[in-house]
């Protein structure tokens, strides 16, 4: 899938200025409070598989079939991946996926996906929308200063909305793509296809617990 920012979407995200790794934020971030990065909701890193579905059933009444549990091939991981309506409002179905590590079968990081990437029908308008909402909240809890970015283009493809670590080094971000299909004619503008929004919290961002092929192979 190959996602563009429009000019209009934009604009909409323009309200924030992007910050530079090597610049500190000014404004809403600037706060004595101090981020805590420990997982989403009930389900915190280092919780085992059978912890992490206790945690869904209290955070959203599921269990049984309504988890979902799918194997990694390549990074070897376990994913357990509910669908929740309305998580928050007017920003349709997300997806939730509860990664669980290669060598320790623990908790080390949570993707929630709202938008095109999961199939939803969700207008583009609302995903921006629910992107600067999270923005705007992410930047009242307290994130570290250095490494803050705000709004970074990832080339035509995605947008850093946020992203922030925590006193420990635990990474939040979250990533807005918007996706074009082509013109219906040749001078006209690709039309919006549709938009997605990852929101990612992360236990060890340098050292994530997957496979990798050993030294000296």
């Amino acid at each position: 899938m190959r996602w563009m920012l429009t000019a209009a979407m934009a604009a909409m995200l323009a309200a924030t200025p992007a910050i530079s790794q090597n610049r500190p934020a000014a404004g809403p971030a600037a706060t004595a409070k101090e981020a805590q990065v420990e997982g989403f909701r009930n389900a915190r890193f280092g919780m085992t598989e059978a912890q992490v579905r206790d945690a869904i059933g209290k955070d959203f009444k599921l269990s049984g079939d309504a988890i979902q549990r799918v194997e990694e091939p390549t990074e070897r991981t376990t994913a357990l991946i509910v669908k929740v309506n309305d998580l928050l409002p007017e920003s349709g179905p997300a997806v939730i996926a509860y990664l669980l590590g290669y060598k320790t079968k623990k908790l080390f990081r949570v993707n929630v996906i709202w938008g095109q990437e999961i199939g939803s029908p969700t207008k583009p308008e609302q995903i921006v929308g629910t992107a600067n909402a999270l923005r705007n909240y992410l930047l009242g809890q307290g994130y570290r200063q250095e490494g803050l970015i705000l709004n970074q283009s990832l080339g035509d493809d995605n947008v850093l909305v946020f992203q922030g670590n925590d006193v420990h080094g635990r990474l939040t971000e979250l990533i807005l793509g918007i996706a074009k299909k082509p013109p219906a004619k040749p001078d006209a503008q690709p039309e919006v296809a549709g938009a997605s929004l990852r929101l990612s919290y992360v236990e060890k961002p340098k050292e994530p617990d997957i496979y990798r092929v050993p030294g000296g192979f």
